[in-house]
């Protein structure tokens, strides 16, 4: 049996992770910082030493700002522990004790779609530091991926604009059901449950260790999708956009990536996430309110 050791366990993305990998025979071991300062190199290590190692571990913590990125252009400090000098400790200390483990990195390193054939991961980043046209977060977790995606221990996981059919803050349906304005652009998105599934079957399957671009098959327009809420669950509001982008930097503090991903890399692995209409579909037509927001 694995032994997996769960960073971030009570966030958003851990509690995904702890119920899938629990549905898998894996022995979870779920962590919290509240218990244990993991972003400190000798304290981890002592952790697992004291568990008696650990065969793989997967990093479900990071900073991305409340309610959006926006507050990393404020919180620097925790932006740059989180998601810069936490994946560079847990390379340094997976070669150490000898664990596999997994980083939960995004795809808003890039914009544009790169002529139509969306960016492999292969291409590097253009909305980052280098070209002074990204936000705090892009840039950060661009020069997190560059340090780290060599790690022969590692699997990163590129996700983008989060969804599924649990109503959450987090999750992108949410955001298009509450926000007063909408911005539209096109996207590559991540269905949460293919993303986490794929994410451990990169593990359980011994892929090559790297970067997977890991969104839904094909890419989105923000308008499309408000189409298909309007189709399927038909709230009862009318839905506005920004009339262009100058518009939307009025209410937006940092520029914000839009982009589409090419996944031909994880569908050679036999891997492939299931067409992005699709996953919407099925999340609307499951659409389960939270009704103690």
């Amino acid at each position: 049996m694995t032994r997996a050791l769960l960073l971030g366990a009570s966030g958003f993305m851990g509690g995904y992770f702890a119920r899938a990998m629990a549905g898998r025979k894996m022995e979870v071991i779920p962590l919290s910082r509240e218990k244990v300062d993991y972003c400190n190199y000798d304290v981890l290590r002592d952790h697992i030493r004291e568990l008696g190692g650990i065969d793989y571990l997967v990093n479900a913590a990071g900073f991305s700002g409340k309610p959006n990125v926006d507050q990393c252009e404020v919180q620097r400090a925790e932006t740059l522990e989180g998601n810069l000098l936490l994946p560079q400790m847990l390379s340094h200390l997976s070669a150490a004790e000898g664990f596999r483990w997994l980083q939960i990195g995004t795809g808003c390193i890039y914009e544009g779609d790169n002529g139509g054939g969306g960016y492999i991961e292969e291409d590097p980043p253009n909305f980052s530091f280098k070209q002074n046209n990204c936000s705090f977060y892009s840039g950060v977790k661009a020069v997190a991926e560059a340090t780290i995606k060599d790690d022969p221990r590692c699997h990163v996981a590129r996700m983008r604009i989060p969804f599924d059919e649990i109503d959450n803050p987090r999750n992108y349906l949410t955001k298009l059901l509450t926000y007063p304005i909408t911005y539209d652009n096109i996207n590559s998105i991540s269905h949460i449950g293919d993303f986490v599934r794929t994410s451990l079957d990169l593990y359980e399957q011994d892929c090559p260790a790297g970067v997977y671009n890991m969104t839904n098959e094909g890419a989105v327009s923000t308008r499309e999708v408000v189409a298909m809420i309007q189709e399927i669950i038909k709230p009862n509001r009318k839905f506005e956009f920004f009339s262009n982008d100058e518009e939307f930097y009025k209410v937006a503090k940092a520029p914000r990536s839009n982009c589409n991903l090419n996944v031909e890399k994880l569908a050679s692995m036999g891997l492939p996430m299931r067409p992005v209409r699709e996953a919407l579909r099925e999340a609307l037509e499951n659409w389960k309110v939270d009704k103690g927001r």
